[in-house]
C-alpha cells in the first residue's frame, strides 16, 4: 500500500572511513609533539530511501451516508499516482577531529552535502479535472554546510576544586533548490494573500515574496532609491517580488561550565544571524495604536515620510506633506497582508540565554546510610532572556504555525515560552 510492485525494492547504502592518525604514528614508533594529543579524520557516504505513507498510492472513493442515510460516493481531492518511486536522500560528510594540551583544547570540524531527489510531492492541479492536487515525484533540493565546535578545559583542577570550560558552536548552512518538477519553478510552502513563502528553482529555500515600497528607479535621477510618495503617504509596486529569505546566515552557540566541590553551573548562549520574517502581528498592532512604534516621544504627531513627489514634468522633488499618525499607520503602509510588505519585513537575527542550570550532588558520605549510590538535584531555565532582536517585542522563533514550513512568516503566533525544571537524579 506504499510502493506498487514494480517499484517496491529500492537500495540505500552507505559506508564509513575513519582514520586516527595520531594512533598510526604511535604504533609505527613516530613520537608526537608535545602540544597534539588525538587527531581523526573520518569521511561518509549514505543514501536514504522513504516510501509513501499507506494508502497514497491508488485512487479510491470515499464512502459516506446522505442525509436520507443513502450510500454515497465520491473522489478524493488528490490524484494517486500507482508509478511514484521512493524519496531517495543522497549524503556526504567528512569530518576533522583535534585535541591538543593533553585533551584540554580541541576542535571538530565537519562538512555535509546532502540531495533530497524524487521528492513525493502533492503538485496543485486545475479543479476543473475533478481533483485539487496530484502525487508525484519531483525535486532536487541540496542541502550543504559548515559545523565547527571548540571546546576548552579553562581551569582545570582536581574533583573537589574550581574547575571551568567553554565550547562555542559554529554552523552555516545553504539549502538550495536545484530543481523542482518539469514547467513548475516555484511552490508555495506557505503564505496569505500577497504574502506567500516559496521554494523557487535556483533560489535557496524559503524566499520571501511580496510588495515592496514604490521607488525612483532612475538611476541617473539624484533620487534614485527614494520612496514615491502621495498624498503624503508611501506607494507600494503592484506585483510581488522577491523580497529575502527565511533562512539564516549562520547560527553561533556558546556554552560554559562552572563546577566546585559539589556544586554546579551551566550557561548557554546562542544566536542566529540573518535571514528575514514577515510579521502580521505587528501590523495589526500598528493598525489598532497598539504597538509602540506609532509612538514617538510619548506623542503621536503628524509624520512627514520620506521621500519624493512628482514634480509634474516627469522629475521629482522632495517630500513636504505632512500625514496624521493614524492616517499612516492604518492606510500608509496598507491593510493586512495586502498591504506593503516591505513594511513589516524584519532582520530576524536575534541573540539569547537559552539556558541557565545551577546544580548540586549530594556527598557520598551523606548517602552511606541511604539505598542510593549518587544523587542530585538541578534547577533550570530555558529561554531565559532575549538579549537582541529586531522585531520590537516579537520573538523571532514564533511562527504562523508549528507544522509549516514557511518560518518566515508570522501571523498571531503565541508568544514562546520561558520555562523552568527542576531535576533529581537518583542511582543505586
Amino acid at each position: 500500500s506504499s510502493l506498487s510492485k514494480a517499484n517496491q525494492s529500492y537500495m540505500y547504502p552507505s559506508v564509513a572511513l575513519s582514520y586516527i592518525f595520531t594512533e598510526m604514528i604511535h604504533k609505527n614508533g613516530g613520537t608526537l609533539p608535545p602540544w597534539l594529543t588525538y587527531g581523526k579524520f573520518r569521511v561518509s557516504y549514505a543514501a536514504a530511501g522513504n516510501d509513501l505513507s499507506p494508502y497514497q498510492l491508488y485512487n479510491t472513493y470515499n464512502i459516506s451516508k446522505d442525509p436520507f442515510g443513502n450510500t454515497t460516493a465520491s473522489r478524493q481531492e488528490t490524484m494517486f499516482n500507482p508509478n511514484v518511486r521512493s524519496e531517495l536522500i543522497k549524503s556526504f560528510e567528512a569530518g576533522l577531529k583535534m585535541r591538543f594540551f593533553d585533551s584540554r583544547l580541541g576542535f571538530d570540524l565537519t562538512y555535509y552535502k546532502s540531495n533530497a531527489t524524487r521528492q513525493l510531492l502533492q503538485i496543485p492541479m486545475d479543479p476543473m479535472s475533478g481533483y485539487s492536487s496530484m502525487m508525484i515525484n519531483a525535486g532536487n533540493i541540496q542541502n550543504e554546510g559548515l559545523e565547527l565546535m571548540l571546546d576548552g578545559q579553562i581551569i582545570k583542577n582536581s574533583n573537589n576544586g574550581f574547575n571551568w570550560d567553554a565550547s562555542v558552536n559554529f554552523s552555516t548552512n545553504k539549502n538550495m533548490i536545484v530543481a523542482l518538477s518539469p514547467g513548475i519553478s516555484q511552490y508555495q510552502l506557505g503564505g496569505f494573500d500577497v504574502i506567500s513563502v516559496n521554494a523557487v528553482t535556483g533560489k535557496e529555500y524559503g524566499e520571501i515574496y511580496g510588495r515592496k515600497f514604490l521607488r525612483v528607479t532612475d538611476e541617473d535621477s539624484p533620487y534614485y532609491g527614494q520612496k514615491i510618495i502621495i498624498d503624503g503617504l508611501p506607494q507600494g509596486t503592484s506585483a510581488s517580488t522577491d523580497l529575502g529569505n527565511q533562512s539564516p546566515n549562520y547560527l553561533l552557540g556558546f556554552t560554559t561550565n562552572f563546577t566546585y566541590k559539589n556544586f554546579g553551573m551551566s550557561i548557554s548562549v546562542d544566536g542566529s544571524f540573518g535571514g528575514k520574517m514577515f510579521s502580521s502581528t505587528l501590523v495589526a498592532m500598528q493598525q489598532r495604536g497598539t504597538s509602540a512604534l506609532t509612538v514617538v516621544n510619548g506623542g503621536r504627531d503628524s509624520i512627514l515620510v520620506p521621500g519624493v513627489v512628482s514634480d509634474g514634468d516627469g522629475g521629482y522633488v522632495e517630500n513636504t506633506e505632512k500625514v496624521s499618525a493614524q492616517n499612516y499607520w492604518q492606510n500608509g503602509i496598507g491593510v493586512d497582508n495586502t498591504g506593503i510588505t516591505e513594511a513589516n519585513l524584519y532582520d530576524a537575527t536575534n541573540v539569547r540565554i537559552r539556558n541557565i542550570q545551577l546544580s548540586y550532588s549530594i556527598p557520598k558520605t551523606i548517602l552511606n546510610t541511604t539505598p542510593f549510590q549518587q544523587a542530585s538535584i538541578a534547577l533550570s531555565c530555558n529561554n531565559v532572556l532575549m538579549l537582541s532582536s529586531h522585531m520590537h517585542g516579537l520573538d523571532p522563533e514564533s511562527s504562523f504555525a508549528s507544522g509549516s514550513n514557511a518560518t518566515g512568516y508570522e501571523s498571531g503566533a503565541a508568544p514562546t515560552l520561558r520555562s523552568f525544571h527542576i531535576t533529581v537524579n537518583l542511582g543505586f
